[in-house]
């Protein structure tokens, strides 16, 4: 049996994604823009238009359908397909730089506008596909697009292989898939693909190859492009059918085309860069610095404005600190008690203050009402109970958040002295006159009350932290009545009878409701 002959090794290759530091523009070699050109320049109406559902459409080319595919996808915006309609040369730009991502030459990392800001990704002027003023936006956003555009028929399951690319075409579905899946499918099987050559290429030789002329790769390119998406070519084992000529093959063999070499010296005469793209890389790396500049500064300002905000902050926080050392002067405590002093955040003893004077000043206005007068919830002196004070109803309080306390020091002191009761809740600073606790006539009506409470209360906030008015506390007057009444007169039947208290207690609080 004959020994099969050994493959030559493989050439050397250049990684496939372009690597550069951040404001290094993409020159002519860089994307390898002669065949870009060469791609995007051939008129011959191959393709089938897979977004025109009328019988006979006319036939594309390669720079038209591909251009069409990214309009069609569902995340190229409005701004971007306006801008491709009205400018045909940003268009064919555009399309250009999303056939390097497409076939991953672009880094995802990469951005293409001046007014990037993420530090995430680095930006590139390439003055070859700028020759007008739009938006090249960055490599994340072109991949998503691509990976979108697909047909319709293929929105839920795409081919993801040459030989399912193929199937489909072998079994009458033209196009087998949109151009952007063909080549994603393509560049993750490079290798397969080569197969088709007489000499070891790739698929993405195309981009990197530059011993090889340029026209040749791109016609390459596009024989390949036909063949999967119209034409399944040798891969056909049906022999009746009339297999469609491919525009893009060697008229002499009817097969791929041939791949020409170059020599060193006629390598570098492709792919040059003209002298106005480099003047306009040096403008546009220059327009980069100043953007970047006047962010810088925005930020320092942001931070120094932030600064100033939060240093008062810190300074009314300085004499809470120091307040224990402060009440051994008694010179100074007199002159600074004399002095109105407004409620520093973090102070209580300046609050304590303003509570004691604001507690003598209540006990003198009330000795000339009676201590029941809008706290007793019967007449019996003896069943006096503090109300719930609201802080933020009538009060000169400014603050957007009520405290509200059910005990405190802030009640009607009895016989003119400060009745001081614990409270489990923290207390709120005093920033004017004390209110003395009185009844006062609800203006509104219970189904009014009730109607406001709905619509002003939150159910899932906790009831010491809701605010409140003087309805409130007449709501809870009515309510502290009605318990009142209720246990007095279960204790008045439970004395006058001997029968268990639970038969009269229906009885009971039928009576108290009525």
């Amino acid at each position: 049996m004959a020994s099969r002959r050994q493959s030559p090794a493989p050439p050397k290759r250049s990684p496939l994604a372009l690597k550069r530091a951040d404001g290094d523009p993409l020159t002519r070699a860089d994307i390898q823009y002669d065949v870009l050109n060469a791609i995007f320049s051939d008129k011959a109406a191959a393709f089938t238009d897979p977004y025109d559902s009328v019988d006979d459409a006319p036939k594309l080319c390669f720079r038209d359908l591909y251009i069409k595919a990214i309009m069609h996808s569902s995340k190229a915006t409005k701004a971007l397909k306006d801008k491709m309609s009205e400018s045909l040369v940003f268009a064919e730009d555009f399309a250009m730089l999303g056939l390097l991502v497409n076939v991953g030459r672009i880094n995802t990392t990469m951005s293409f506008f001046p007014e990037m800001k993420t530090a995430i990704r680095t930006y590139h002027p390439i003055p070859t596909l700028q020759r007008s003023s739009g938006n090249l936006q960055d490599a994340p956003r072109i991949k998503h697009i691509l990976k979108l555009g697909l047909l319709e028929n293929e929105a839920t399951n795409p081919p993801s292989t040459p030989d399912e690319v193929l199937s489909r075409a072998k079994a009458g579905q033209i196009p087998a898939t949109s151009i952007p899946n063909l080549l994603f499918v393509l560049s993750s099987h490079s290798s397969s693909v080569g197969t088709h050559f007489s000499q070891r290429f790739e698929f993405v030789d195309v981009f990197t190859r530059t011993e090889i002329s340029s026209a040749s790769r791109a016609r390459a390119f596009l024989w390949l492009c036909f063949n999967y998406l119209e034409n399944p070519g040798s891969a056909s084992d049906d022999y009746d059918e009339e297999e469609k000529p491919n525009p893009f093959a060697d008229p002499a063999k009817d097969s791929a085309p041939a791949l020409i070499n170059l020599t060193a010296e006629e390598a570098a005469l492709e792919n040059v860069d003209t002298p106005e793209e480099k003047e306009l890389a040096e403008k546009l790396v220059a327009n980069r610095d100043q953007i970047v500049k006047a962010n810088a500064a925005i930020k320092v300002a942001v931070k120094e404005s932030e600064k100033d905000i939060t240093k008062p902050d810190d300074e009314e926080q300085s004499p809470a600190v120091e307040e224990p050392k402060a009440k051994g002067r008694k010179k100074a405590g007199r002159a600074a008690a004399d002095k109105p002093e407004k409620p520093k955040r973090g102070g209580r003893g300046n609050a304590e203050k303003l509570r004691k004077e604001a507690l003598k000043k209540g006990a003198k206005g009330s000795q000339s009402t009676t201590p029941r007068d809008g706290m007793s919830v019967d007449g019996d002196s003896s069943h006096v109970m503090p109300l719930p004070r609201v802080v933020g109803a009538d009060s000169n309080d400014d603050s957007s958040t009520h405290s509200f306390r059910i005990l405190g020091k802030d009640t009607e002191p009895k016989a003119g002295r400060a009745v001081r009761r614990y409270s489990p809740y923290p207390r709120s600073p005093q920033t004017g006159k004390p209110r003395v606790l009185r009844h006062v006539s609800p203006e509104r009506t219970m189904l009014e009350h009730a109607w406001y409470i709905v619509n002003n209360t939150d159910p899932l906030m906790d009831s010491d932290d809701e605010g409140g008015d003087e309805y409130d506390r007449h709501d809870y007057v009515q309510r502290l009545k009605v318990v009142s009444r209720v246990t007095h007169l279960v204790q008045q039947s439970l004395e006058s009878s001997d029968r268990p208290h639970d038969q009269h207690l229906p009885r009971t609080v039928e009576a108290a409701g009525s």
